[in-house]
């Protein structure tokens, strides 16, 4: 049974920071402390939903309870549901024109940022995110950030994320959203199919920002928003890069045959021969050893070929994009293009900068 939180709660706010949460006792506090920190102009409130944590984070969050009773409601889920429950269980709770999702093992920068982009959609209505760069820590070490300078500072529409072969993609801790019930219920579908395959497509922050970019754009401005935590306990960490591939795959031929976006069939289609070569070429440079695949591997495997009769998939392309030379020319092509791009904005002013 899952803990019922007073709608009064809720009741004229702005702004809500959604926290899902499952055994972080070591990062919680660090992320609570981090939201309650920024100075905004606006009421917020902050909602935890905890996935049925087996370590002490159920009894630190009981404390902010404590501490912050105007501020934090905690729904206790006792029986872990996954990423998408979780998520989904957020979700079902916000009622804010604005929310903020922040995974408990990371947290925010500085006070100001959340404002700064509050006020950005407020002028602009045409904008559903607006986003910033992140502190990527690997283990508790710095290992860079999460995107290059050189695509900062600029607005994204739909079309140029299936224009430009980039890494654009922001995680969820560095996002402020414009509310979208309509896009919320998409998901609360997907977990109601039960279907493991669009449970795992719709899980993570992926679809929800390719559907925000078919409301409205994004902007993602030169901020360090938030640290973003990579734990060797994590799900892509603990991966190995041919795990990566295959689950990467999947993913994008899941896309595909569920018709999560059915105008993006193409641009899925090519993102699913680049993983699936790269697989295929790990998984032959290790033909000798007999337990280089683990049994999610295999599964994984067996799911692909399961899909891929009825993905109706343009095998003529699968030579061309396991070149790792074409892959470097795009790459190389792709990054010249972005600087000029934004030159020209800069220049003449096209985009907010």
């Amino acid at each position: 049974m899952e803990h019922i939180i007073d709608p009064k709660f809720f009741c004229c706010k702005k702004l809500t920071f959604a926290v899902p949460c499952y055994n972080h006792e070591n990062y919680i506090s660090e992320c609570l402390d981090s939201i309650l920190a920024q100075e905004l102009n606006v009421p917020f409130d902050i909602l935890v939903c905890d996935d049925a944590s087996t370590d002490n984070t159920p009894n630190i969050l009981r404390e902010y309870l404590r501490k912050y009773p105007d501020k934090i409601k905690v729904i206790f889920l006792e029986k872990n549901g996954g990423n998408l429950h979780t998520l989904n269980t957020l979700f079902n709770h916000i009622k804010s024109e604005y929310f903020h999702v922040v995974d408990s093992d990371d947290y925010l920068l500085g006070a100001h940022f959340v404002q700064k982009a509050l006020d950005f959609l407020e002028i602009h209505r045409d904008f559903m995110m607006y986003a910033g760069n992140g502190v990527v820590l690997k283990n508790g070490s710095f290992c860079g950030y999460h995107f290059v300078k050189v695509i900062l500072g600029l607005s994204y529409s739909w079309s140029d994320v299936f224009k430009l072969h980039v890494h654009w993609e922001p995680q969820t801790s560095l996002i402020l959203y414009r509310n979208d019930s309509i896009l919320r219920r998409e998901f609360f579908r997907a977990e109601q199919t039960g279907n493991k395959v669009l449970l795992r497509s719709y899980g993570g922050e992926s679809l929800y920002i390719l559907k925000c970019l078919q409301s409205g754009k994004m902007f993602l401005s030169k901020d360090n928003v938030a640290v973003r935590r990579i734990l060797s306990t994590g799900i892509c960490c603990s991966l190995s890069q041919v795990s990566f591939r295959i689950l990467s795959a999947l993913g994008c031929l899941s896309y595909i045959c569920y018709d999560a976006l059915p105008e993006c069939k193409k641009f899925f289609e090519s993102l699913f021969f680049w993983q699936y070569s790269c697989a295929l070429k790990s998984i032959y440079k290790n033909r000798g050893n007999p337990n280089f695949l683990t049994q999610e591997d295999c599964d994984s495997l067996k799911e692909i070929y399961r899909l891929l009769p009825t993905a109706d998939l343009d095998w003529s392309k699968l030579k061309w994009h396991s070149s790792i030379l074409v892959k470097c020319f795009y790459k190389a092509r792709t990054y010249a293009w972005l600087f000029c791009r934004q030159m020209y904005r800069i220049l003449f002013r096209k985009e907010i900068v």
